[in-house]
């Protein structure tokens, strides 16, 4: 967890807006860098990294930031970012949401889509990059999170400011390799409980698509589990069926398959279970098949279920 610090003022005035530049991407993601002002840019970074979750702390003066479609494409970065305001207000604009967070207020964003970020005078930023992969949420969950206002002040975003800057005065301590893992699952788990507190993962309008989803988390170890079986506990027909999950731009075996895998990432963790074999956890629910499990679970998650054990244990 070594901290490291980058200042513009350590390099030449001729130098310092591209330093800068290249500072801000190597810390962060590809961007567009922009200064708002004339003259000579100023800019500090502080950087850390906990078993893959970056630390980062950023201040300069008026910017714009922008990840383009271009660099989205070109970049392998794939993280949910949190950028808490301490200094200034900034706007921010992603999946054609805008957002306006002022010093205590924060804001997700997924590095995986344009952004944009427009401040309005000099500013600080506390922010954590934290690899998709790692969170058991849904794509649609991390669409629908992004750009809006958390209050850090109050509920559940309370918890932000004071675990970052707790981590800020531990982050120069030489914690052991299973200290930071433990770390990163916590701050992993808070992504995780911040965004289900905005949109719970069986949020639905539809009473049909609200039974179904029921069902199938009730009966998600069923290998048997299918359209036609929750169809009829459902007293729908199975057309009807696929039209309502079609409406909310999903399908009924994407749903199954997200809350099985979603169960099998959580029980990889449990100390309890770790006696089973990776193929026992899927069979438990509902993935008999051990090698189209691992091939599924790396897909969702970036990993394959044995590392994804290892890092966790």
């Amino acid at each position: 967890m070594a901290l490291v610090t980058i200042d513009t003022t350590t390099v030449g005035e001729a130098d310092r807006l591209d330093f800068w530049r290249d500072t801000v991407c190597d810390q962060f993601v590809a961007l567009d860098v922009t200064p708002s002002t004339t003259g000579l840019v100023s800019g500090r970074v502080t950087a850390a990294s906990v078993a893959g979750t970056h630390l980062r702390r950023i201040s300069s003066v008026p910017h714009r930031f922008e990840r383009t479609t271009r660099q989205v494409r070109a970049a392998d970065e794939d993280y949910l970012q949190i950028a808490l305001a301490r200094r200034g207000r900034t706007l921010v604009v992603q999946d054609g949401r805008e957002a306006l967070i002022g010093p205590g207020d924060f804001v997700i964003y997924d590095s995986s889509r344009p952004f944009t970020f427009v401040t309005t005078d000099s500013f600080e930023y506390q922010v954590c990059l934290h690899p998709k992969g790692a969170l058991p949420l849904s794509a649609a969950e991390t669409a629908e999170i992004t750009a809006r206002v958390f209050d850090g002040r109050r509920g559940i975003g309370a918890m932000l400011p004071p675990l970052l800057s707790s981590l800020d005065r531990a982050i120069g301590d030489d914690l052991p390799d299973v200290a930071q893992d433990a770390v990163a699952r916590t701050i992993g788990d808070l992504f995780v409980a911040l965004v289900r507190s905005m949109v719970p993962a069986s949020a639905s309008a539809n009473l049909h698509v609200a039974r179904a989803r029921a069902h199938i988390r009730a009966h998600v170890a069923d290998r048997d589990l299918d359209p036609a079986s929750i169809a009829a506990a459902c007293a729908i027909s199975v057309g009807h069926l696929h039209k309502v999950f079609a409406a909310e731009s999903t399908t009924v075996g994407s749903v199954i398959r997200e809350e099985r895998l979603q169960g099998a990432w959580h029980e990889l963790r449990r100390d309890d279970l770790a006696h089973l074999g990776i193929g026992a956890i899927g069979a438990r629910w509902g993935m008999p098949d051990a090698a189209a499990f691992s091939r599924a679970f790396r897909a969702r998650f970036g990993s394959a279920p044995s590392s994804h054990r290892t890092r966790t244990a």
